[in-house]
């Protein structure tokens, strides 16, 4: 069995958790997604449908992380707006049905089961994580940048349930007008370190 009907049965994962959550979803649907064949379930996810959601969280993270990444914002506003207009675009295509593949986990995973929750625990943290060095990195203040992240993380997430509810994207561009009230005025890029001041 090639890695390419692994690969396409995560993404298939992550699309059907992101509409469905973790309990909804289930193997016959992603294998009819996927175009899978069927004696690939236990070959390539042995321990079931927990490690295929661990799998489908890893890979949406991995695309959020290199979104984000592959910006250069200039401005606090900026590194907010692309992590606004990344969730914005799910929306959209989805016509307000898709969320987001870890909030679908976490939902839908007790609380007690450490190993999953261990995992949403550590992707939300990287998400924010990120958020904040990128706010810190255009001058907003170190002891601003991470709650401003974990606002703006906690933001989009209740957004796109509430996006869901409505099926479309005006609460979300409610959510987002007001994080962005949140950013310091007139915050300015840091000179990096060692170079050279004028």
């Amino acid at each position: 069995m090639n890695t390419d009907s692994r690969e396409r049965m995560v993404r298939s994962a992550a699309s059907l958790i992101r509409t469905r959550g973790v309990n909804a979803t289930s193997f016959s649907e992603v294998l009819a997604d996927s175009g899978a064949p069927r004696g690939s379930i236990y070959h390539h996810f042995p321990e079931g449908k927990t490690q295929l959601a661990a799998d489908a969280i890893r890979w949406t993270s991995e695309r959020v992380l290199a979104h984000l990444r592959a910006g250069a914002p200039a401005t606090p506003s900026d590194v907010l707006k692309r992590f606004i207009d990344m969730w914005r675009k799910v929306v959209l295509t989805s016509r307000g049905t898709a969320g987001c593949v870890v909030a679908g986990v976490a939902i839908d995973t007790d609380a007690g089961d450490s190993g999953e929750i261990d995992l949403v625990r550590s992707t939300f943290r990287s998400w924010s994580g990120l958020l904040a060095e990128q706010l810190r990195a255009v001058g907003v203040p170190s002891e601003r940048a991470a709650p401003i992240a974990v606002a703006t993380l906690a933001g989009m997430e209740g957004a796109l349930i509430l996006c869901r509810a409505e099926g479309n994207a005006k609460p979300l561009d409610t959510v987002a007008e007001e994080l962005l009230r949140l950013l310091p005025p007139a915050t300015s890029r840091p000179v990096p370190s060692g170079a050279r001041r004028r």
